[in-house]
């Protein structure tokens, strides 16, 4: 029989340990069913704030589990609503940032594993990237030595897994705001010294954003909500199938199956984005090496 959770969150407070076993035993305890309660995710949480040196299994329970909470068993399954994501974001942000890798990994992870979450979420998370690239501290910097106004491997491979989640702002797209936080993010770090993967990630993100519709936008959690009691409803018949569903969606009308094409350049940029893009580079009143290899990237389109 597994020990009582308190007896279990006890040991650990008075060892400030977070090694192997201790995460066995609290996953025994606290995860025998692959169910989580909201106390016990607030539990989870402060142990994780009062540990010195989190174990790597530790890491990985804590992600798992919070994950499963936050995008598992809420309803509709995959979408988080707007009540979690400021749950989330306070549980994180007691102190004003992200103190640990464990932390900043669950973010990512959330990203990751929804269907959609809420913009406030995908931007806070971003904004903790950032924050560590530009300040130099936070959790992608344990152990890297990394200084101020550079951008690391790891930072790179947070960003790239945001940026391309199936949870974020527009699934295999890069909307403007995405855009000009990469742009922040490269005008701060021009003189560090940048993983080599940073200009690949710059140009290909870029790239997404200028030659694509922008007008994608990932089903809401709302609508997601009505349209999974929608098709759980078995009282009419095949008959009433299209009436039915435009009424659980709010009578809204249906979309075209081919949206009319945005206007574009010779080069398949829009004249909108071709302001945009110009605007950007011009900025500093140089055309440093990242944005020229954008620019020789989209010449090439």
């Amino acid at each position: 029989m597994t020990r009582p959770l308190d007896d279990v969150t006890a040991m650990i407070a008075q060892a400030r340990s977070l090694g192997p076993d201790e995460t066995l035993a609290l996953r025994r305890v606290v995860w025998p069913d692959g169910k989580i309660t909201g106390g016990e995710a607030g539990i989870l949480f402060e142990l994780n704030r009062s540990s010195s040196a989190p174990s790597a299994e530790w890491v990985d329970f804590f992600v798992e589990a919070i994950t499963a909470y936050l995008v598992e068993q809420a309803e509709p399954r995959g979408y988080v609503s707007d009540e979690n994501a400021t749950w989330l974001m306070q549980a994180i942000d007691h102190d004003g940032k992200v103190d640990t890798l464990a932390e900043l990994e669950l973010l990512v992870k959330v990203i990751e594993r929804a269907e959609n979450v809420p913009d406030s979420l995908k931007s806070y998370t971003l904004t903790q990237i950032r924050r560590a690239v530009l300040e130099g501290e936070g959790p992608t910097r344990c152990g890297t030595g990394l200084k101020p106004g550079s951008i690391g491997t790891a930072e790179v491979r947070l960003l790239r897994r945001v940026l391309y989640a199936t949870g974020g702002m527009a699934p295999a797209h890069i909307n403007r705001e995405e855009a000009e936080l990469l742009f922040a993010i490269k005008d701060a770090t021009l003189a560090g010294s940048n993983a080599p993967e940073w200009q690949t990630l710059f140009v290909q993100a870029l790239r997404l954003h200028l030659m694509t519709d922008q007008r994608f936008r990932a089903l809401s959690r709302e609508d997601a909500a009505r349209l999974h009691a929608f098709m759980a409803d078995t009282t009419s018949g095949v008959g009433g199938f299209f009436g039915r569903m435009v009424q659980s969606l709010g009578n809204r009308p249906a979309p075209s199956a081919t949206p009319a094409p945005l206007p574009v350049g010779d080069e398949g940029v829009s004249d909108e984005e071709d302001n945009w893009l110009q605007t950007m580079v011009e900025a500093d009143g140089a055309l440093d090496p990242l944005e020229r290899a954008l620019l020789k990237a989209l010449a090439e389109d």
